[in-house]
C-alpha cells in the first residue's frame, strides 16, 4: 500500500475546533467522519498536555494532543454512505457499504467507484440530523416512494437542467417511482419520520431508539456540527512542575492515603516520589490544590482573574514560561471608567474537546446542557483530546465603583432586568440547567470586547477570527481578556500586546467608541430590544458582531447602547461622558 496517498489532511487545532469526532470533513476524493476517541489507539495520540486545574474540572486524568502530520494518524469512516455516480448517463445512487473494498479505497485515495460502470462516484450532499446529535443518510427510498421503504430496486439521482438547484434534481427508482428534490430541505416534508438514532462516528455501535423528528440538511451546512469545548488559561501556581508529577502519581497517592491514612500515606508518597526535588510544604500544597474539586467553569475564571489582577504577587511569579504580565500606568482621563490595563506578554491556553451538538450552538458557561453528544474514552484512564495555544493578550478591568453607579441608573436597571429574564427564558426553553444569570454588566463587558476586537483587527494586523475573548463577570470580577495565539507555535510576535500601552490604547478605545456611535443599519439597529429568541439589543454584524470563532458566546448578549450613547438610549451608555471628553462628540 502506498501510504503517501492520503485520504486528507487536518491540523491538531482543527480537530478540536472544527473537525472533531462526529463532524463531516471533505477529503481528497470523499467526505469523512472522524471516529469517537474510543476507536483511537496509541498511534492516534500525540504528546500529553498537562493542566491539573482543567483536568479536575473535567473529571479526567489526562489530555492528549491529536497526532497529525504522519501517516494514517486519525481513524475515520466514509460518510454520507450514499454516493452518486459521476457519469452523466449513469448517475447510480448507491450505498457504498454494499460494495466497499478497503484496499481499493486506500490505494485510490478514498475514491469510491460506481459498481455499475466503474466511474468515480461522489458523496451525496444531503443528510438528516436531529437535535439529540444523531446523523444519517438522506432517506432516499422513503422520499422517492412518498413514505414507503419496501422497494429495494436501484435508484438514480439525475439532473434535469444546467443548475444545481433542488428543483432540477430528481430521484428515480427502477420500479418507476420518481420525485424531484424540491422541498427536500423543508422539515415539515418529513412529518412522521423519526430519527434512526445513528451515530456514524461510532461504527458498529447499536443505534439507540430516538423519537425526535429528523431535520434535513446538506452535509456542509454550518449547523450540522458545533464543538463543545472547555478552555482555561494556565496560571501559577498550577503551572509548577510539581503538579504534573502529582497528577501522574495521583492514583498511587490516593491508594496510599486510603490504605495508610492521610498523614502516613502522604509522608510515604513524598519520600518515594518528591523528596529529592521538593520541600514537603510544596508537596502538601500541590496535593491540596489537586484535591479541590472544581465544579463550575466560573471557578476556573475566578482563579485566572485573581492571577491576572495580582500578577505582581510572589505567588504568581514563579513560572514566566506560561504566564508573564505587566501593569500599564493609566492616565486620569480613563481611570474613572477603566481601573487597570494589564499587558500579558506570555500566556498559555489549554482547549479541550468534550463533545458536540447539532442544530444549536452550545452555551459556554452552562455546565450541564441537554443534547450534547459526549466523547467516549475506551481506556480505563479517562482522557480527552486537547491543544495548547501559546500567545499574548490584553486584560482590561472596568472600575467597580463606576460600574455600580451605572447599574443604578433607572434605564440601565430596566434593561438589565430585561436581559436577565430573556436569558433565563432562553436557557429554560433549551432545557439547560445551572446557568449563570446574565445582566447589563455582562452585556457591557461582552459588547466592549467585541468593539475593541473589531478595532484591534484593523490596527494590529490580526484578523478578528485570530483573536479570542474571555469575559470575567460576577460580583467579584468585571474584566475582559483579549488574546491571540497559535497551537503549533511557541507564541506570537507581540503585535497585540503592544496595543496595551497607553499611547496606543487610547486611540484604540477612541476608535472603538466612535465606531459604536453609529451603524450602517441604523435606525433599525439601535431600535432593537432583547427578547428570549434574540438575546441582543442594539447589535448586528455591521457594528458589534465578530467571527464566531472569536466570540465566547455565539454573538449573543450584545448591545452597544450600554457602551455608548445611541439615539433613544442616550443615558444608558457607560462611556457617555468619555465619548464627549475623548472623542469630542456631544450626544
Amino acid at each position: 500500500m502506498n501510504f503517501y496517498k492520503k485520504l486528507g489532511e487536518v491540523r491538531p487545532n482543527q480537530l478540536i475546533t472544527t473537525y472533531g469526532p462526529g463532524s463531516i470533513m471533505d477529503a481528497v476524493n470523499d467526505s469523512l467522519t472522524v471516529l469517537d476517541i474510543e476507536y483511537w489507539d496509541t498511534n492516534n495520540i500525540g504528546k500529553e498536555i498537562r493542566d491539573a486545574r482543567l483536568a479536575s474540572y473535567m473529571k479526567v486524568r489526562r489530555f492528549f494532543m491529536p497526532k497529525t502530520g504522519g501517516k494514517e494518524d486519525i481513524p475515520v469512516i466514509s460518510f454520507p454512505y450514499y454516493h452518486v455516480c459521476s457519469k452523466g448517463t449513469c448517475k447510480f445512487l448507491f450505498d457504498m457499504r454494499d460494495y466497499f473494498d478497503i484496499d481499493q479505497y486506500k490505494n485510490n485515495q478514498g475514491e469510491v467507484k460506481c459498481p455499475k460502470c466503474g466511474f468515480p462516484a461522489y458523496p451525496s450532499r444531503f443528510i438528516t440530523v436531529c437535535e439529540d446529535g444523531h446523523m444519517d443518510d438522506f432517506p432516499w427510498r422513503w422520499w422517492v416512494h412518498y413514505g414507503e421503504e419496501s422497494c429495494k430496486d436501484d435508484m438514480y439521482l439525475k439532473s434535469m437542467g444546467n443548475t444545481s438547484s433542488l428543483a432540477e434534481l430528481r430521484v428515480e427508482c427502477k420500479c418507476g417511482a420518481k420525485r424531484v428534490m424540491s422541498g427536500a430541505m423543508q422539515k415539515e416534508k418529513f412529518a412522521g419520520l423519526c430519527c434512526s438514532g445513528n451515530h456514524p462516528h461510532r461504527p458498529g455501535a447499536k443505534a439507540k431508539i430516538c423519537k425526535k423528528s429528523v431535520v434535513p440538511s446538506q452535509r456542509g451546512a454550518s449547523n450540522v456540527y458545533f464543538t463543545v469545548t472547555r478552555n482555561a488559561i494556565s496560571i501559577p501556581p498550577w503551572t509548577n512542575p510539581i503538579n504534573d508529577i502529582m497528577e501522574a502519581q495521583r492514583a498511587t497517592i490516593e491508594t496510599l492515603v486510603e490504605a495508610m491514612g492521610e498523614e502516613a500515606g502522604l509522608s510515604f508518597a513524598y519520600h518515594k516520589y518528591f523528596a529529592d526535588k521538593y520541600a514537603y510544604e510544596d508537596f502538601k500544597a500541590a496535593y491540596d490544590r489537586l484535591s479541590q474539586n472544581i465544579k463550575e467553569i466560573t471557578e476556573l475564571k475566578e482563579m485566572e482573574y485573581a492571577a491576572i489582577t495580582h500578577h505582581e504577587d510572589v505567588e504568581y511569579q514563579h513560572d514566566v514560561k506560561y504566564f508573564k504580565a505587566e501593569e500599564v500606568a493609566l492616565s486620569d482621563s480613563i481611570k474613572e471608567y477603566i481601573s487597570r490595563i494589564v499587558k500579558i506578554h506570555r500566556l498559555r491556553e489549554v482547549r479541550v474537546l468534550t463533545g458536540f451538538t447539532r442544530l444549536e450552538a452550545p452555551e459556554p458557561e452552562v455546565d450541564e446542557q441537554s443534547h450534547i453528544v459526549k466523547l467516549k474514552s475506551s481506556s480505563v484512564e479517562k482522557w480527552l483530546p486537547a491543544v495548547e495555544i501559546n500567545g499574548e493578550g490584553i486584560f482590561i478591568e472596568l472600575s467597580r465603583e463606576k460600574l455600580n453607579q451605572w447599574m443604578h441608573i433607572e434605564s440601565v436597571k430596566t434593561r438589565s432586568d430585561k436581559y436577565e429574564k430573556c436569558y433565563s427564558a432562553y436557557c429554560q426553553k433549551k432545557g439547560w440547567e445551572n446557568f449563570k444569570p446574565r445582566n447589563a454588566e455582562y452585556v457591557l463587558l461582552h459588547t466592549l470586547s467585541h468593539m475593541l476586537i473589531k478595532e484591534m483587527s484593523m490596527q494590529s494586523g490580526y484578523s478578528s477570527s485570530a483573536l479570542h475573548e474571555r469575559i470575567y463577570s460576577s460580583e467579584d470580577m468585571c474584566g475582559i481578556l483579549i488574546y491571540t495565539g497559535a497551537a503549533d507555535k511557541e507564541g506570537s510576535l507581540g503585535g497585540l500586546v503592544e496595543l496595551g500601552g497607553l499611547n496606543k490604547f487610547l486611540p484604540l478605545l477612541k476608535g472603538a467608541l466612535e465606531n459604536g456611535l453609529t451603524c450602517t443599519t441604523d435606525p433599525e439597529c439601535f431600535m432593537k430590544n432583547p427578547t428570549s429568541d434574540r438575546l441582543n439589543g442594539a447589535a448586528c454584524h455591521s457594528c458589534t458582531m465578530i467571527s464566531e470563532t472569536a466570540c465566547e458566546n455565539g454573538n449573543r448578549l450584545l448591545d452597544r447602547a450600554l457602551v455608548v450613547p445611541v439615539p433613544e438610549h442616550e443615558e444608558m451608555g457607560y462611556f457617555r461622558e468619555l465619548v464627549r471628553d475623548l472623542c469630542g462628540i456631544q450626544v
